[in-house]
């Protein structure tokens, strides 16, 4: 599993001084049941070894490494591999999870974390609440994975001396009824409350009869509540399977809202000329500035771009000299892997949109913070 820590150890990595592989394999299997990321490992060594510099020997061992690696350690249930490697080095990550990404290879003086980065920021962790009036099951799931499962039993209230001979009246029972089930969930939604501080979902959705979920709802704090993106009905005991099949579409559905509404917002914000920016050059000054709040990109894309070796201003276009301290001494970068580092950098939120949704922004937008 991935996680933003993964992606903070990697941008933090210190220089080796050797060149980085970084590969992105799709693991998925095609309609015949096969993977088909050999093919593509086989194309992408051949191309690599053809490079100047003497590269070669250091190229063919750092891909036998990555397949000696899959053959001993990938797990098939996982539809994904990213794997870092340095040339002449030591160095060796793999990161593999169930999700599929698009197939890349890149040598490069560090790590590629954009495309890792596009995963991580394109899915949310759930927490999936599933009770009925004594029983709550609590499920963390992240990349359509199970994480975590906390299962709790409501402790019954303890029956008086009084009346355990004797039995209690029908209105008596309802009261005790009442007040057992307010006690069940008080004790449920301090569960939950600790789940939410524990693990840190981006939402919630709750499960149960309409009833249950109704009341239960009373009981959670506002911080816990504004967490709530879906509720329905289940059952607590239904296999996590099943559960996840049937809020999926849910998610999706609120998933795809969110970022409409995001880059809708981008949109007006640009066209009211009101702190937003659009186009990679915008974006990027504005990232250098310290300004972005939120920042909306098309999925899988790169752009040819200039760092100044002397400044180190980021320019999305092929520059001859740095109009901000003139210098000439310049380097090609992916403005792409710059834009999305100064953001993860800076704690900015990132939204991975298709590109035809921010073609009018020119493949970026931003919110702006000032």
């Amino acid at each position: 599993m991935i996680t933003k820590q993964d992606l903070e150890r990697l941008m933090q990595r210190r220089d080796g001084g050797q060149p980085v592989l970084s590969l992105f394999l799709d693991m998925s299997v095609n309609s015949d049941n096969k993977r088909t990321h050999q093919v593509f490992l086989n194309q992408k060594e051949a191309q690599f070894e053809e490079m100047d510099g003497g590269m070669a020997p250091a190229v063919k061992a750092a891909f036998e490494r990555v397949r000696n690696w899959i053959r001993d350690e990938f797990d098939e249930s996982n539809r994904a591999l990213v794997v870092y490697t340095e040339l002449d080095g030591d160095w060796f990550e793999a990161l593999q999870f169930p999700v599929p990404v698009q197939n890349r290879a890149l040598l490069s003086p560090r790590p590629v974390i954009a495309p890792l980065a596009q995963v991580i920021d394109s899915y949310h962790h759930h927490g999936v609440v599933l009770l009925d009036r004594e029983h709550v099951r609590i499920l963390s799931i992240y990349l359509g994975t199970l994480l975590q499962e906390i299962e709790v039993y409501g402790e019954p209230i303890p029956t008086p001396s009084d009346v355990q001979a004797g039995g209690y009246s029908q209105s008596r029972y309802q009261r005790r009824k009442a007040e057992e089930l307010r006690h069940f969930f008080k004790e449920f939604a301090k569960e939950v409350e600790t789940f939410v501080g524990r693990y840190r979902p981006d939402d919630l959705i709750i499960l149960g009869t309409d009833e249950n979920v109704a009341k239960f709802r009373e009981f959670l704090p506002e911080p816990v509540q504004s967490l709530i993106v879906y509720t329905g009905n289940a059952w607590v005991d239904d296999r996590t399977s099943d559960i996840l099949v049937k809020i999926q579409p849910h998610l999706e559905a609120y998933e795809d809202r969110e970022r409409e509404e995001m880059v809708e917002r981008v949109r007006d914000r640009v066209a009211n000329d009101y702190l937003a920016t659009a186009g990679f050059q915008g974006a990027l000054t504005a990232l250098q500035e310290g300004k972005v709040d939120t920042l909306v990109m098309a999925r899988d894309q790169s752009r040819d771009g200039t760092r100044c070796r002397t400044c180190s201003f980021v320019y999305a276009r092929g520059m001859d000299r740095c109009s901000y301290c003139g210098s000439s001494e310049l380097e090609e970068v992916d403005a792409v892997e710059e834009m999305v580092r100064m953001a993860e950098g800076q704690g900015v939120e990132i939204a991975f949109t298709d590109p035809g949704e921010v073609a009018d922004l020119r493949g970026v937008g931003a919110l702006l913070r000032f």
